[in-house]
């Protein structure tokens, strides 16, 4: 997978909304709770927190277009390093 070129820092710098970067950025989280879903198998609890967490930021997005604050970056760049969608597919 080839890297995105958007950092956190420029994200969180950018003062102005911009859907397109945000709406990437969900797309990530999306594919990251598909790579939670996956590692954890068919037995996977819909209450497991880990996925929880990325599941809600992805509902609060799309429904009340709630962006994610810097700490809430933190926490999903953790996860996605814990879950990295390409060594799990």
């Amino acid at each position: 997978m080839k890297p995105s070129k958007t950092r956190l820092k420029d994200v969180l710098d950018n003062k102005v909304f911009n859907k397109e970067k945000w709406d990437m950025i969900i797309g990530k989280l999306k594919k990251l709770g598909t790579a939670i879903e996956m590692s954890k198998g068919p037995g996977m609890s819909i209450d497991d927190t880990e996925y929880r967490w990325v599941n809600d930021r992805i509902e609060y997005y799309e429904s009340e277009d709630r962006l994610l604050t810097k700490e809430e970056m933190k926490i999903a760049n953790l996860y996605w390093k814990k879950y990295h969608p390409t060594k799990n597919i």
